[in-house]
């Protein structure tokens, strides 16, 4: 009776696949979205797959809800909806993160629970007091709080994790959700590409060729075309699309190896995978197609690790692992024209040479756009968390930030809750190219999974 149930219900997941595939595939050809846009099928498409996700958590309902309280099941809800909502609506994922907030405070008062800070949740909230802070030696204090004014929400999120933390069996629900949603979008993209290629003339492997011209561009501007495939989200940014989606596929491979494939089986994270892939060439984007592989890398050693029993030899080949693979990935990006760019590296190169002007608290917030803008290049940020925090705050601010990856990997190695780790690595990976620390999607991954739940409990 129990393999009859399971096989009805892959064949449920097989045949929901298919149809949003064969609706999607309706759609795009009746709209004629190869050539124009139609938000409003998007949206359509959009909401077909939730309502497929919603009725393969209904059916996993037994095995997703067991053990897990009323209220948590809501809370976990609205912090699921906030990472769906990223890609799509900044506005609704910014109101999200408030109520997800309030509704973590407001239920901590009424359990009256307190919990001791965690040093995680310390260290993070000095670096957020600091970031504040370093508005009193900037320049332009008001202009340098604008620069930085999401992390006056942000602080509160470490306050908040002292009356609610996250129960382990919370975590199913929340990955679960957001790994079949994003399992549709993944597809949506996919067929959407398959038509804008074939309206261009284009041949279907053309993402291959790693040039971010293979399609064409479609405005004065330089947009490329390839951007059109992800015309549904908020603002058409295809690294910021690309790293959700691996984020997301960090925690379904978690959740695989955690329920031994239960509820997420190797067929289902296997085409994940190669979906994620093919997505991230159609995208371009550089940082998530290094990202793979450094994550797949990570999953692979840890699979190995567990065989050894030694922490002097773990601690030892880790350490040997990390210095060969920090420096194959810097060859690849210093040795390819596809994943160089000399203009970030011109960039980095100036703050590390400011920042001996400032060295211990740095220039103040905002600091980072006037070292930029006085190479005349028009960005406002370095797209470089950790050169960020050393421009802004100087080397406290650094060190700061390092102590609280450092406290991650370390709390969550001694509890072997690898979760925190392939999330924090996701974030690394943008953070070094891209940055959302202290943005509203930080809070749902940060309260979910970087604390160890040994502890959190």
């Amino acid at each position: 009776m129990t393999n009859l149930l399971k096989l009805n219900k892959i064949h449920f997941w097989t045949v929901s696949l298919v149809l949003f595939t064969l609706v999607t595939v309706y759609f795009l050809g009746f709209t004629n979205m190869g050539k124009i846009e139609n938000k409003g099928s998007f949206n359509i498409l959009l909401l077909i797959g939730v309502v497929l996700t919603a009725i393969e958590v209904w059916i996993h309902r037994q095995h997703l809800f067991e053990g897990v309280q009323p209220f948590h099941i809501f809370i976990t809800l609205v912090a699921t909806a906030i990472v769906l909502f990223y890609p799509y609506k900044f506005k609704v994922t910014f109101g999200l993160s408030i109520a997800l907030l309030l509704l973590c405070l407001g239920y901590g008062f009424y359990r009256r629970t307190f919990y001791k800070p965690h040093p995680i949740m310390v260290v993070l909230f000095v670096f957020c007091a600091l970031k504040l802070l370093s508005t009193l030696w900037a320049t332009d204090p008001v202009q340098a709080f604008g620069h930085i004014d999401y992390y006056a929400f942000f602080i509160c999120f470490p306050l908040v994790t002292c009356f609610y933390r996250v129960d382990k069996a919370d975590l199913k629900i929340f990955i679960y959700i957001s790994f079949f949603v994003f399992l549709h979008l993944l597809v949506l993209t996919l067929l959407l590409y398959f038509f804008l290629a074939d309206s261009l003339h284009k041949p279907y492997d053309a993402f291959l060729s790693f040039n971010k011209n293979y399609l064409g561009t479609f405005d004065s501007q330089s947009f490329y075309h390839y951007v059109r495939t992800i015309y549904w989200s908020y603002v058409p940014h295809p690294s910021k699309v690309a790293w959700i989606f691996m984020t997301v596929w960090a925690m379904g491979t978690w959740l695989w190896r955690e329920e031994k494939g239960k509820i997420i089986s190797v067929w289902q994270l296997a085409l994940y995978t190669v979906l994620l892939l093919i997505v991230s060439l159609i995208l371009q984007a550089r940082i998530a197609i290094l990202g793979i592989f450094i994550l797949l890398s990570l999953f692979i050693w840890v699979t190995l690790m567990k065989q050894v029993k030694s922490t002097k030899l773990i601690a030892l080949f880790t350490m040997i692992a990390f210095a060969v693979g920090s420096l194959m990935t810097k060859v690849v990006i210093s040795n390819t024209t596809f994943f160089s760019d000399e203009g970030r590296a011109k960039v980095n190169e100036a703050t590390l040479s400011h920042c001996q002007e400032h060295p211990l608290i740095g220039g103040g917030a905002g600091y980072e756009t006037q070292l930029i803008h006085s190479l005349n290049i028009d960005l406002n940020s370095l797209h470089n968390e950790f050169l960020t925090a050393l421009s802004d705050q100087g080397f406290l601010g650094l060190a700061v930030l390092l102590l609280f990856h450092v406290l991650v990997i370390y709390y969550d190695l001694k509890n072997r809750y690898f979760l925190g780790i392939y999330v924090l690595l996701a974030f690394i990976i943008f953070n070094a190219t891209e940055g959302v620390m202290g943005l509203p999607i930080c809070i749902p991954f940060f309260l979910y999974c970087l604390l160890p739940k040994k502890l959190a409990n």
